[in-house]
Order: C-alpha cells, then sequence, then structure tokens
C-alpha cells in the first residue's frame, strides 16, 4: 500500500468516527449538521494531523507555560483560502491525559443586520451558485443555452475577490444577485462541549497513538471560529448564510439548483436549502478530481455532471444519495477550446523566452501549470523539472504559469532561485495562465492541473508529475499522460516528444474516457437541467 493510500485511510476512519460520535454535536436551524457543512476545511485539517501523528514517535509538549492556541492559520497559496496546521500545543492537548481541559468557547451569535436579500426578486425556475472564476466559466455556458431557450436564471454571485466574480451577462434572461460581503465577517465556532467534560467517551487511535474523539472534535472545530471568506466561512457564518439562501429561494421559487462546488460550505447549505425550498439540483464538474480530494459520501445533488467515463466511479463513490444519477457530458468550459491560435500562441511562448535568452530562444518549450500549492512545494517540484530540463542538452526552455488563484508573485521566488540561474525559463503573464498558452507547447508538465486534461484533447503531450506524497490526476494509468516521478523521467519524456512525436500521441478512445469533447457540452448539461425540472416535484413557475 502506498503512503498516499494508508494516509487516506487514517483520514477516512478518523472522519467516520467524528461523524458518528460528534456530528449531530452542532446543526444549523435547517438539519445540516457542521461536519456536512465544513466537511472539506475539517478533512484538510484531520489530513495534517494524520499525517503528523503518523510520523511522530511519541507526544509532543509544547513549550513554556500557559495557554497555546490548538491551531494556527496561515495565508493559503490559493487565494481567499487559509490553511490550518494543528500547533505542538494542539498535539499535546490531543494526546494528553483525560484531565487536562482546554477552555470552553462561547459560539457567535451572528446578527443578520444588513445581511437581508434584495426585495422584489422575480421568480426563476432555474438558479445557479457561484463563487469562483471556474465556477463562472463553466456554468455560463450552461446558463447562456438556457437562457436562448426560453428559461429564466438567477445567479446567486457569492464570490467575495473581484476577479471571482460572475460577469455581467450579454444574453437576457440571466440576473445576478449578489451576497452581502458582510455575510461572511462574523466569528464564532460551533456550540460543541467541553472534551474534558468527557472523560469516558469513545476512542481513536492513528499509528501507535490512541486519543479521545471528543478532543478532535474540539480541535477541528477551531477552524470554524474564524471566517476568512466565502471559501471558508465560520460557523457563525455558515447560520447566516443558510438563513440569506433560505429567504433567496423562497422568493426566487427555483425547479432547479445548478453548482459547480456541493461539498465546500457554501455549496452544502445552497443544496441543502434548495432541497429545502423542493428544488430539484445539479452539479456540474468544474474541474479534474484527485484521490483524497473529499470523502466518501460527501457529494449532495441529484444529478452530477461528469467529464469523462472515468469520473463515473468517482461520483457514485462520493455521492451521498441513494438516487443520484451521473452523467457523462464533458466540460462546458472546452465547448470552445481549440487549437486555431497555436501559432499565436507559440509566438507568445518563444518571445517571453527570448526575451532573456542572449542566444535565442530553445527550439523546444514545456509550459508547467504551477497549482495553488505552499511555495515550498513549488520549489521541490521545480527543482525536479528544472533538472530534468536542464538535462535536454538545452534543448527545452520552460515557461511557469501561474494558477489563476495564485498570480504571477506566486513563482517570483522560483525564478530567483538558484535553480533557475543556469536554465532558459521565464513566467507567462499577470492573466494568461497555462490554459492562454498551452496550445503553443511541445509539453505541458503538471501535478494535477485540469490544464492537462486541455492539453490532452489539444495534442499536446502531458507529463504527469507524480512526486511522493502528492496526488496526481491518474491520466497516466489511462495512457494520456507520461508518468514522471524523477528528473531523469523528465529527462527521458521531453526526449522522446522531441524526437518521436507520434509516439507519445492519444487515441480518441482514452481522450473520451478522461474527457468528452464534442462542442456540445453546455447543450448537454442544459438537457439534465431541463429534464430536472420535469422531475421537480414543485408547481410550475413561469419564466
Amino acid at each position: 500500500m502506498s503512503t498516499c493510500d494508508a494516509l487516506d485511510r487514517e483520514v477516512e476512519a478518523l472522519m467516520t468516527a467524528l461523524e458518528a460520535a460528534y456530528g449531530e454535536a452542532a446543526v444549523t436551524p435547517g438539519g445540516v449538521n457542521w461536519l456536512r457543512v465544513h466537511h472539506v476545511p475539517v478533512r484538510r485539517l484531520v489530513m495534517r494531523l494524520a499525517r503528523r501523528l503518523l510520523a511522530l514517535p511519541r507526544p509532543v509538549s509544547p513549550a513554556g507555560g500557559g495557554r497555546h492556541p490548538l491551531v494556527v492559520g496561515h495565508r493559503s497559496a490559493a487565494i481567499g483560502y487559509t490553511s490550518y496546521d494543528v500547533t505542538d500545543a494542539g498535539v499535546a492537548y490531543l494526546l494528553g491525559p483525560r484531565g487536562d481541559e482546554s477552555p470552553y468557547e462561547e459560539p457567535g451569535h451572528p446578527s443578520d443586520e444588513g445581511v437581508r436579500p434584495p426585495t422584489g426578486l422575480p421568480n426563476t425556475r432555474v438558479c445557479a451558485v457561484s463563487w469562483s472564476s471556474r465556477h463562472a466559466g463553466t456554468l455560463l455556458p450552461v446558463l447562456v443555452e438556457l437562457a436562448e431557450r426560453g428559461i429564466a436564471v438567477t445567479v446567486v454571485d457569492a464570490a467575495t475577490e473581484p476577479a471571482q466574480r460572475f460577469p455581467e451577462p450579454r444574453t437576457p434572461g440571466i440576473t445576478i444577485v449578489g451576497v452581502p460581503g458582510l455575510l461572511f465577517t462574523p466569528s464564532g465556532g460551533p456550540p460543541l462541549q467541553c472534551p474534558g467534560a468527557l472523560p469516558e467517551g469513545p476512542t481513536v487511535s492513528v499509528g501507535r497513538h490512541e486519543f479521545a474523539l471528543g478532543r478532535l472534535a474540539h480541535l477541528v472545530s477551531r477552524v470554524l471560529v474564524r471566517s476568512t471568506d466565502c471559501t471558508q466561512p465560520s460557523w457563525a457564518s455558515a447560520l447566516l448564510a443558510e438563513r440569506w439562501l433560505d429567504d433567496v429561494l423562497a422568493a426566487l421559487r427555483p425547479d432547479v439548483l445548478v453548482c459547480c462546488n456541493d461539498t465546500s460550505p457554501l455549496g452544502v447549505l445552497a443544496v441543502a436549502a434548495a432541497e429545502r425550498a423542493g428544488a430539484n439540483t445539479v452539479y456540474v464538474q468544474h474541474g479534474a478530481w484527485v484521490d483524497g480530494q473529499v470523502g466518501r459520501r460527501a457529494q449532495h445533488c441529484r444529478h452530477i455532471a461528469v467529464m469523462g467515463s472515468r469520473d463515473e466511479l468517482t461520483a457514485h463513490t462520493w455521492t451521498r444519495r441513494a438516487d443520484a444519477r451521473t452523467h457523462v457530458v464533458g466540460q462546458p468550459r472546452f465547448d470552445t477550446l481549440t487549437g486555431d491560435d497555436r501559432i499565436q500562441q507559440r509566438a507568445y511562448l518563444t518571445g517571453l523566452l527570448a526575451e532573456q535568452a542572449d542566444a535565442g530562444p530553445p527550439p523546444m518549450v514545456a509550459v508547467w501549470a504551477c497549482q495553488s500549492f505552499s511555495e515550498q512545494r513549488l520549489m521541490g517540484q521545480f527543482d525536479v523539472i528544472a533538472e530534468g530540463l536542464r538535462n535536454t542538452s538545452r534543448r527545452w526552455g520552460l515557461v511557469l504559469a501561474p494558477h489563476p488563484a495564485q498570480g504571477p508573485s506566486a513563482v517570483t521566488a522560483l525564478l530567483h532561485s538558484d535553480t533557475a540561474a543556469t536554465l532558459s525559463n521565464t513566467v507567462a503573464g499577470a492573466g494568461v495562465g497555462a490554459r492562454d498558452c498551452l496550445a503553443g507547447a511541445d509539453a505541458l508538465i503538471s501535478v494535477s492541473s485540469t490544464c492537462g486534461i486541455e492539453a490532452l484533447l489539444l495534442g499536446v503531450p502531458v507529463l504527469e508529475l507524480a512526486l511522493p506524497a502528492t496526488p496526481t490526476l491518474r491520466l497516466a494509468e489511462h495512457g494520456a499522460a507520461q508518468l514522471c516521478a524523477s528528473d531523469a523521467e523528465i529527462t527521458v519524456a521531453l526526449a522522446r516528444i522531441d524526437r518521436t512525436p507520434h509516439a507519445v500521441q492519444v487515441s480518441a478512445a482514452v481522450k473520451d474516457s478522461i474527457c468528452r469533447w464534442d462542442g456540445r457540452s453546455s447543450a448537454a448539461v442544459a438537457d439534465i437541467v431541463t429534464k430536472a425540472m420535469t422531475e421537480n416535484a414543485t408547481q410550475p413557475h413561469s419564466s
């Protein structure tokens, strides 16, 4: 069993035990428990904790006296996210004697003043929820298709970052309702009972360590205390969000709610609110799925629109619903994907490399689709990639393409490192990203970016970087990419592309298993939505 598999098993066991013992310890007025609402941030922290405990030979003690935070937050490499870690004090508390108590914190009681929904909202057949540019890019072509069929659509735009907001549609029949920013400002965690009062509670083990589940519940609930934004609301903010969504859906009276995320807090709350309002629910896969991203039974929508046939099994594994239906439709964003501008993108890439190359750009160009990992992880990946390119006798140059959630500044440290000094490399401009330049590349390098799938569809060879404890998209397992676990394997893969490009071509059948690409994914999702409207038990509303 691999290290990743062993870790996933530990995390799954902990999440299952938490849900069974403490899932109902805090529940929203709408009936959604705290572990369902905050499954994603809690699972992230549990994974970090389990990884640490598996490597820990003995308990640790916090330095010095007094109170120490159990969990600390760090600004994540991804815009809008805060990354949490368990401190030494948190580990010591978790593994310490049962008599040790952690102070009980009074949960927040948020006021809804200033966060009421707008008045005069029209009835609408379809309501969509979006809070990221990726959601908007996936949903907009579907909503345009629905509007052109005469079906009115209202978009609930919950984005708190301007760059992530839903664009103003040019098609009549699409209305946007913004979520008040004040909704995501209150702090306050769930009202869990102090674990010190539960000396006989259930226990669980990770590696050599046994500890009380009550303490684990208290520990992970710390990530629910402070609200960062729409991606990670506090428990107090989640309560406000639920109330606001209930009011909006009561006014809109939709037949169907469409979303691109039903596992993160806002998505969970939106789907639950839609079901209380009697609406059917449709999930549209907005990016490639990665093993360990969520746990079993974490998805909530009845209809699940996935990109390729290989995603069907994952959808069946992740859904909470016995009546869920999976549809293979491709990716709406890719309907307009084309290699027609390959020459222009090639000129852009070679121009970037020429600016910092005295002897002209290398003949071959690789694009690295960076992701919103920490600077340390990115540096580790860059070291491997750079060494792999360096050993190609200077035939390859590298263009770093930051993820939209990062921005170019995220890779500045890489470009100024010793690793970059002897390599022809540069960074794509702000707002370009891998998607807008990969068609001009000779190869795309990625860990788990959806851009790897776009490159595959366009016939650009993909190198799947498989470093320790780093899940990939498993494209190589399907023969859709070359697996590279070291710099030497990168060198070999690049040489193969350079010398025998026809040998790395991928068949149409393999591409179709990864992502169906027939130019009508938007229409296919719109068909699912219209069918879901007819299934809905509520009275039809005029559009």
